[in-house]
């Protein structure tokens, strides 16, 4: 038999390296949205864009990307939008009294809650992330993917917002410090990591791993200073410092999803990406089974066992017990740090002993790899070098090595890497000596490696048995193996479930769909080491171990009535166990994270159709892409959102939910609002009579759209006039004078999918369109669409506004630097206007028609406001307005309201500008603060009687302190004593404006 050693061996087959491929590039966030779009779309074509491939997904990060990449092709990292915010914080309020703005006092339209109609999979919104404080199942935090962080201190029955003014809202994953339950950690994409310490008012940015999506933040109970990290697509990280600095725990660590502790003793941490990593000294080292695992050690006298440390990247294989030599380091070669365990090779009177040995499966990089092999004759003297090599040999076999003469004991060591990080093996290694009796050492690996793939993995631990270690492991985007260790993670058994998926949709686990590690987790129940629990589109349980599992939730309710068992919304991101009371006495709930919110099982052991709870209302997280608005009053919304389908706000003031899938553009018929229009992903039209209660499919043009070669939102629109008429927009315009029956084209094709589409609503004759950063437009009806001169430099076009009464005046929101453009000639001739607007992504615009050619810009952090009046300005126009992305801004003309589609905070109205009722009803001596400076205490004056918010920011644009709901008709004091000296700047936020004015504090 041969016996060999893997010095590196990071098995990774083609297919998987081409699927992670431009999920890589996304993370790395210094390439190109073409590039990464080039990259997908060829591991598409080998997987296909069917369900369950992950080419939704990726279609909706491109949809977005696209809408916020810069003229080079880039997208700007969280950091940049961090340090831009905080500029122009400082920026408006250096301006003080002038940068009011101006009335507009944006509200919450939701909606807050799910009452399903026709919609099948109906819930709020996206949670990613949920952490529970220990022993306080009130004390809740959640994170949103685009909604932020929420709070909760009643158990789920009402939640508060707590990361409104951040740049950043962008969450996949919390942790509450466990000895300090005011602070709150959450970390982002581009590896961002946020810390609040008083509760969750402010945050600050503290640390930053490379890059990636913070996937878990992990806390040491006994030392909070100490903290871990997993990135995906990032790799695995570990803090010594609370957070402030962040260092890698393997090289081969390239990305990262879970760390768990053996229960009890954190000392013991476990790691996972694609890799499992295991630490026994609190995270100082940690060793991957899938590197070398474990191994078997044979001398000429007898058979020892041996294992694998690993040191910060430096890998090593040393014996338990007994006699012999062998000693690897893998890693960083150019800072190498040989560690070497006793006893070593007894050559005492050994005559010119020789070390012999082979490399096998080697492929070199000349300009990355090296191989040194070192000698020593104690163990506390220095290594000498006895080769080195730095290109590949010839002949790889049998090289011999000559030893000089040894006094006493020996030690060798292999150092260096090989094929820039996947592998050599080195085998057939032996000292050999004539005067001994011809070879004194013989290496006589032989390996007895887990069953790991490079599959991703997620972890569970319970402490009802601190021993036991589950892992789950995924094969792409399904199901890939589960893994149980009962010797804390040395060793693991592959329990059998062929032909099972437990990630796809199928009751039975039969389907061959799934959307791992996206939709994908494990956890053990802390009081049954066997009650086991795993999750991808709906969630399972074991009760034997693992060993089978069934089904516990179907994410389509009718369905999950019918088999006895809970509702649970589709795409599970998150399960976690939770516990409060005395040892005797546990309350032991689950929670899990889902794209519709937050369900929970009040008893996890019994399963019954009333398993879990939706405990989101109260949440306004939902993900709009589009909405459509009645010109009625009270008006009639709908709008159609990310996995929670369309939705609509009735005249009562109540949200119903009447399509599923993945809801975009709509409208409310003008001519009979329970009349409304929807779509979904890749322009699939649906149409109801009776606000929702009756679904009708419309007829597709030309058999088009519904499958992936469209766009991901495609445009669908009412004419403004003639009554029945719609239009949709793909390769070619289309239009229907009767609601959708049948089509006619009323374009040439372009050759490419249109992005935007637009009627004049002052003359239906008058159309525009836009596809990347092309312009074109038609006038009295033609079909033929002439281009337009427009020259964005590399820049798209986000959204088209025409002005309501003039259809020769049409304004675009662009990626270009200037943002902003307006046309007076039918888009002829163009001018940029983007003037003083912050650094932001203008993505919606929407005129109003009030004489004096008022426009308002929705970024991805903002609305603004801007007419004739103002001179090359805009204006905030954010009072009281989450740093949301803006997806869409419509007006009703009814009741003279603007309204605003968010993607991650729902539905927002404002009253329109009006500089007149602003300067009268917002003055500045209005508000007192007193004393100025103040060293300990400040006091806060407001002589109305309204409810309003306080924010205090540093000259460099920080937020240091946020109290809402605010009565200051009697004052309101603010503890300072914590603020360094210096100057600030306290906003008042009222409904009728806001008041900026400056504090100093002087200790």
């Amino acid at each position: 038999m041969k016996r060999i050693i893997s010095i590196i061996t990071i098995c990774v087959s083609f297919t998987f390296i081409n699927s992670q491929e431009y999920m890589q590039l996304i993370t790395e966030g210094n390439h190109t949205v073409e590039n990464i779009k080039q990259s997908a779309e060829r591991y598409f074509d080998n997987v296909g864009r069917g369900r369950g491939t992950g080419y939704k997904s990726f279609r909706r990060w491109l949809y977005f990307a696209e809408r916020s990449m810069d003229e080079t092709g880039k997208l700007k990292s969280p950091q940049f939008y961090y340090n831009e915010l905080e500029r122009y914080n400082t920026e408006i309020n250096n301006e003080g009294q002038a940068a009011r703005t101006v009335v507009g006092a944006w509200e919450d339209m939701g909606p807050t809650y799910w009452n399903a109609t026709s919609g099948y999979n109906p819930g709020v919104g996206r949670i990613t992330s949920i952490a529970v404080e220990e022993g306080n199942l009130n004390h809740i935090i959640a994170g949103s993917e685009t909604g932020g962080v929420w709070k909760s201190l009643d158990g789920g029955g009402t939640w508060t917002a707590l990361t409104d003014n951040l740049s950043n809202m962008d969450v996949y994953a919390l942790a509450i410090d466990p000895l300090n339950n005011s602070t709150y950690y959450w970390g982002s994409r581009g590896g961002s990591i946020f810390r609040s310490i008083d509760a969750g008012a402010t945050w600050g940015l503290i640390g930053n791993l490379p890059n990636g999506f913070v996937n878990k933040i992990l806390i040491d109970p006994t030392d909070t200073s100490k903290m871990y990290a997993s990135a995906q697509g990032g790799g695995l990280f570990k803090s010594f410092d609370g957070g402030l600095n962040w260092t890698s725990i393997s090289q081969s660590a390239t990305t990262g999803y879970d760390f768990e502790f053996k229960p009890g003793d954190p000392s013991v941490v476990y790691a996972s990406g694609n890799n499992f990593f295991k630490s026994t000294d609190g995270g100082v080292t940690f060793t991957s089974t899938n590197e070398i695992a474990s191994w078997e050690q044979d001398f000429v006298t007898g058979n020892l066992a041996w294992v694998i440390e690993n040191s910060n990247q430096n890998n090593s294989v040393f014996p338990r017990t007994g006699n012999g030599m062998a000693f690897l380091y893998v890693g960083n070669f150019s800072s190498p740090t040989t560690r070497l365990i006793s006893p070593s090779i007894n050559l005492n009177g050994a005559i010119n002993p020789q070390l012999k040995f082979s490399f096998t499966q080697v492929e070199w990089a000349n300009d990355q790899d090296e191989l040194k092999v070192l000698y020593r004759e104690s163990s506390n003297s220095s290594w000498i070098e006895l080769a080195h090599f730095v290109n590949e040999v010839t002949a790889w076999s049998d090289i011999t090595l000559n030893l000089p003469n040894p006094t006493g004991d020996y030690y060798i060591a292999f150092e260096g890497t090989a094929n820039y990080g996947r592998g050599i093996t080195l085998d057939d290694v032996s000292v050999e000596t004539n005067n001994l009796g011809g070879v004194v050492f013989s290496e006589g690996f032989e390996g007895a490696t887990n069953e790991f793939t490079t599959g991703v993995k997620m972890m569970a631990v319970s402490p009802d048995d601190p021993a036991v270690l589950y892992i789950l492991e995924a094969d792409g985007n399904l199901f890939g193996g589960f893994y149980r260790s009962n010797d804390e993670g040395e060793t693991f058994t592959k329990l059998d479930h062929s032909g099972k998926n437990y990630f796809g949709y199928d009751t039975f686990g039969f389907d061959n769909l799934g959307q791992a590690p996206r939709d994908m987790d494990i956890v053990v129940n802390p009081e049954n080491i066997n009650d086991v629990h795993i999750a991808g589109i709906n969630s399972w349980r074991s009760t034997d171990g693992g060993n089978t599992f069934d089904i516990t939730s179907q994410w389509v309710p009718i369905e999950a009535a019918s088999l006895g068992i809970g509702y649970c919304h589709a795409d599970i991101d998150i399960m976690l166990f939770a516990q409060e009371g005395s040892p005797s006495n546990l309350n032991t709930k689950l929670f899990l994270g889902t794209d519709g919110g937050i369900f929970r099982a009040e008893d996890p052991t019994f399963v019954s159709s009333d398993y879990y709870t939706d405990i989101t209302t109260g949440m306004g997280i939902r993900q709009f892409y589009k909405i459509g608005i009645s010109q009625t009053d009270p008006v009639i919304v709908t709008g159609g959102s990310q996995d929670n389908g369309s939705s609509v706000l009735g005249s009562d003031g109540n949200w119903t939910d009447w399509w599923g899938a993945d809801g975009m553009e709509g409208f409310v018929d003008k001519n009979n609002s329970q009349i409304l229009y929807g779509t979904s992903q890749f322009g699939s039209f649906v149409k109801t009579f009776d606000q929702g209660l009756n679904i009708f499919g419309v007829t597709q043009p030309d058999g088009k759209g519904g499958t992936p070669q469209w766009n991901w939102v495609v445009p669908f629109e009412q004419d403004p006039s003639a009554q029945n008429t719609i239009y949709c927009a793909f390769d070619e315009v289309y239009t229907s004078s009767n609601g959708g029956n049948s089509w006619s084209s009323i374009s040439q094709n372009f050759g490419a999918n249109i992005d935007h589409f637009k009627v004049a609503p002052s003359d239906n004759t008058t159309k525009y369109l836009a596809i990347n950063g092309a312009f074109y437009y038609s006038l009295n009806d033609s079909a033929v669409w002439v281009p337009s001169t427009l020259n964005l430099n590399g820049g798209r076009i986000n959204e088209i506004a025409i002005h309501p009464t003039d259809p020769s005046k049409v304004a675009i929101a662009t990626t270009n630097s200037q943002k902003v453009f307006v046309s007076t000639d039918n888009g002829i001739t163009w001018t940029p206007i983007g003037w003083d607007l912050p650094n932001f992504v203008a993505q919606a615009l929407v005129w109003q028609n009030n004489a004096n050619d008022g426009l308002y810009v929705g970024m991805n952090y903002g609305v603004f406001y801007t007419d004739n009046t103002l001179g090359n300005t805009w204006v905030p126009f954010n009072n009281g307005l989450p740093n949301v992305r803006i997806n869409e801004l419509e007006i009703n003309t009814t009741d003279n309201k603007i309204y605003a589609a968010t993607y991650g905070r729902g539905l927002w109205r404002s009253d329109l500008y009006n500089e007149a009722l602003s300067i009268s009803e917002t003055e500045p001596d209005d508000f007192n603060i007193y004393p100025n400076p103040a060293d300990i205490e400040v006091n806060l004056e407001w002589n109305k009687a309204e409810y309003v918010s306080i924010r205090i920011y540093n000259t460099t644009g920080k937020l240091v302190y946020y109290q809402k709901q605010l009565d200051l008709a009697s004052g309101h004091k603010i503890d300072v004593s914590s603020l360094e000296t210096g100057v600030y700047f306290v906003k008042l936020n009222a409904h009728s404006g806001q008041v900026v004015k400056k504090l100093i504090i002087n200790k």
